[in-house]
């Protein structure tokens, strides 16, 4: 069927033809309406935050603690002689050169404070000698020395062992497991930052969901309700429900945006200088503070005519205690 349309344009105006676009408008409305729900968004958008809520919750456990080390190490090597305290410091010391050398490889802050050995040399996460070693290493291999400070505690527990510090066979193994435990997170971290969600999946969902951004505003355009179409009946000056489908579409695919990167600078990343140096300072903390220099307990038992106030600051009180009941008759 020929659409007829000359005498539209019987006279040359502004936006003339512009004018002939608006006359499949409403069909172009319809159009829209009957098919964007074609692409299964929820679907995609579901499956796509799933994917990156569950990678970032797994990066977040992956972080390494050396506080189990450092409380380890002062159970084990309690001795305060000079022997003790160096076997304590370089073994706490390699571990948090171990966590320095990861993320600065993850965080760009990280990074940007310590851009060389050099820079930790300075900041005493190693000795000049120890740098030349890590150097030599590696220009000799060719391969990353990332992980030689922790077989360098490895061997310092060893000597421990060796040397008497630490008594039993069975402690010796507790600190090497819990060395080879900082060893798999620092790994499974890294393998979190190198293999990332893939980036087709996201092209796709970023398509799908402005994609049905685009086809809601057309849908949700203005009819004449006195034509009757079909979805059309009602007047909605206002389309709420097609607004709140869009924030949810939108605010799902905002969350996957902030956390698809957890190793970024933006608020919802990982903070790793501040970790980095709350683990130097805490484990140092732990393994060094003797639990012998504090005062001594005092023996004390509550006797029959030893009075002892109790505060009731919360007191618990059932549901049913402040109903206001009728008085019995």
């Amino acid at each position: 069927m020929v659409v007829e349309y000359i005498k539209g344009i019987g006279s040359a105006r502004f936006c003339i033809f512009g004018r002939l676009l608006f006359r499949l408008f409403e069909e172009v409305v319809q159009q829209s309406s009957k098919y964007r729900d074609l692409v299964p968004v929820s679907f995609l958008l579901g499956v796509y935050v799933s994917a990156v809520l569950v990678r970032y919750w797994a990066a977040f456990l992956s972080l390494p603690d050396n506080t189990g080390a450092a409380m380890l190490l002062a159970t084990y090597i309690p001795r305060d002689d000079n022997r003790a305290f160096e076997i304590r410091s370089r073994v706490v010391r390699y571990i948090n050169l171990t966590y320095a050398l990861i993320f600065s490889q993850m965080s760009a802050a990280v990074q940007s404070t310590y851009p060389d050995l050099q820079a930790l040399v300075n900041r005493h996460f190693l000795t000049a000698r120890e740098k030349d070693i890590l150097e030599e290493a590696e220009e000799r291999s060719g391969v990353s020395t990332q992980w030689l400070p922790l077989a360098w505690c490895c061997q310092l527990v060893q000597s421990a062992r060796d040397e008497g510090f630490i008594d039993t066979e069975a402690a010796k193994e507790a600190l090497l497991k819990k060395l080879l435990e900082i060893r798999r997170q620092c790994g499974a971290l890294l393998d979190w930052h190198q293999y990332n969600v893939p980036l087709v999946y996201t092209q796709v969902v970023t398509i799908a969901v402005y994609t049905y951004f685009l086809f809601s505003l057309l849908s949700e355009q203005y009819l004449d309700v006195a034509l009757q179409y079909p979805r059309y009946e009602a007047d909605l000056v206002v389309p709420a429900f097609a607004l709140l489908e869009l924030v949810m579409y939108l605010g799902l695919h905002k969350v996957a945006e902030t956390l698809i990167n957890p190793f970024g600078d933006d608020d919802n990343s990982f903070d790793f200088l501040r970790f980095l140096e709350e683990a130097r300072c805490s484990a140092f903390v732990i393994c060094h503070t003797r639990y012998g220099k504090i005062s001594p307990e005092v023996p004390w038992r509550p006797r029959e005519s030893t009075p002892i106030a109790f505060v009731d600051l919360t007191p618990s009180l059932g549901n049913a205690k402040t109903l206001a009941t009728p008085s019995s008759t």
